[in-house]
C-alpha cells in the first residue's frame, strides 16, 4: 500500500469536506460530498456512514473508491479499496468518535480505505500526475 506523505496528512486533516467517487456494477458514477472522515495511520482512511444509500450499495458491488478534495494546503485525489465494518471493533470506534465530534449523527456503517495511489490536482504541469 502507498504511504500518505506529511504533506498529504496536513492537507487532508485542515480539510472539512472531501468528494467520495464510487461507482455501481454497470459502470455508473455517484459523487457524495463526505464530512466525516479522517486518517487512520498512513496507510488507511475512515469515512464515517450515516447516510449512505447508493454509495454504500456501489462499495458492496465494486470496492474500489475515490476521494478527491482542495483546501487552505492544496488538494489530491486519493484512491484506494474500501472495506465495510457494521458490528466489529472498527465500527464501535467509529461510533464513539461520532458522539464525541458529532453527537447529532448515527453511523450505518464504518468504511475503511487502504490507499493504493496519490494523484496531484493541483494546476500546472503536475495536474493529474500521480505522485504516489
Amino acid at each position: 500500500m502507498v504511504k500518505l506523505t506529511d504533506e498529504i496528512k496536513e492537507s487532508l486533516s485542515g480539510t472539512k469536506t472531501v468528494f467520495l467517487a464510487t461507482s455501481s456494477k454497470d459502470g455508473t458514477p455517484n459523487v457524495v460530498p463526505i464530512g466525516a472522515f479522517r486518517i487512520l495511520d498512513d496507510e488507511t482512511l475512515l469515512i464515517s456512514d450515516q447516510f449512505f444509500n447508493k454509495t454504500l450499495q456501489n462499495m458492496k458491488d465494486n470496492p474500489k473508491a475515490a476521494i478527491s478534495y482542495w483546501g487552505e494546503k492544496g488538494g489530491f485525489q486519493i484512491k484506494g479499496s474500501v472495506t465495510i465494518h457494521t458490528d466489529d471493533e472498527v465500527f464501535i470506534k467509529d461510533v464513539a468518535w461520532m458522539k464525541e465530534v458529532r453527537p447529532n449523527l448515527t453511523p450505518k456503517s464504518a468504511i475503511i480505505m487502504k490507499i493504493s495511489a496519490v494523484y496531484s490536482i493541483k494546476p500546472g504541469a503536475d495536474a493529474g500526475k500521480k505522485i504516489l
